[in-house]
């Protein structure tokens, strides 16, 4: 790709666009300014001819830069800024290119074998008959229901519902990743772990849930975020689901953690981080699916610039 094509290819349309209209009227708004000040000051024309044109020149600049990046990489339309959803195809315009094609990949049809698979299938369904709370705690919520089942004899299921959580793959600009490390009492072993943490109540919006798990257990905010999926946490018995998130042009802040969260922070490189999860020495189920699903999303953008 040459340099314009990689940063149409990695900028939304719509801050292209936010930054063409901005530099345009801003190149001409303090032109006109300066020019009014000059002439009560006693500006010369020669002066007022040279900041015009400058100004023109300016704005002009930032006019190209809308042409070239606030157009919608799908159809080509120029969007006003304040557009999130291009009117013609309807595409994100707030969303690179490049985020795009990720979430097309990761939202692909089946593989035809799986999809084979699903068509001969029988059904599988297990229906409730009856159920039982059986605990509701602050985190955990236990059932035990009755359940028909698929050849019609029944049976029961003790499962836990949970409110859901996220978890995040900070990505530093020179390639790094944000790990925690962090005592988990439940399997007694002080754990490296991406960031994450649960929802705090139902319906939650999970990517706001995401920036804030970010910012209060590393410190970091994210310019850019990109959708990792959703994982199953253990559908054997609990409803749990985890989405996974990648951050990207992290900002340091200060960290804002619970009175009862002790946690180290550390920034280890991505490739490392994969042979760790590879050879076993990384064991947390959602920061292997994370650091494995980042490091593919990057390694796509990687192939793709070349």
């Amino acid at each position: 790709m040459k340099w314009h094509e990689r940063i149409r290819y990695k900028m939304s349309p719509q801050t292209g666009s936010i930054i063409g209209w901005a530099g345009f009227f801003a190149a001409l708004f303090i032109a006109i300014i300066v020019m009014g000040k000059g002439a009560s000051n006693g500006m010369t024309r020669e002066t007022g001819a040279v900041v015009l044109v400058a100004g023109l020149l300016i704005a002009g600049l930032f006019a190209a830069f809308w042409f070239v990046f606030g157009r919608c990489y799908e159809c080509g339309r120029m969007p006003r800024p304040s557009e999130t959803f291009c009117a013609r195809c309807g595409a994100r315009l707030d969303r690179s290119k490049a985020e795009a094609e990720a979430l097309k990949e990761q939202s692909r049809e089946p593989s035809e074998a799986l999809a084979e698979a699903e068509r001969n299938g029988r059904d599988l369904t297990e229906t409730m008959v009856s159920s039982e709370d059986i605990f509701d705690g602050v985190v955990l919520h236990l059932f035990r229901d009755t359940i028909k089942l698929p050849d019609g004899n029944t049976s029961t299921r003790e499962f836990l519902r949970h409110l859901g959580a996220v978890c995040v793959v900070p990505v530093t600009d020179d390639g790094k990743i944000v790990v925690e490390r962090q005592y988990r009492y439940a399997v007694g072993q002080t754990m490296v772990e991406i960031p994450a943490g649960k929802l705090d109540y139902k319906g939650e919006d999970r990517l706001e849930a995401a920036k804030r798990e970010l910012r209060e257990e590393t410190g970091y905010t994210a310019d850019r975020w990109t959708d990792l999926g959703t994982y199953l946490t253990a559908p054997a018995f609990s409803d749990e689901k985890i989405s996974m998130y990648m951050a990207e042009g992290l900002h340091k802040g200060e960290q804002d953690l619970d009175d009862d969260e002790f946690l180290d922070v550390a920034e280890v490189p991505l490739d490392e981080l994969v042979a760790d999860v590879m050879a076993g020495r990384i064991t947390d189920a959602k920061t292997q699916t994370g650091i494995l699903k980042a490091a593919r999303v990057i390694s796509g953008r990687r192939k793709r610039d070349e």
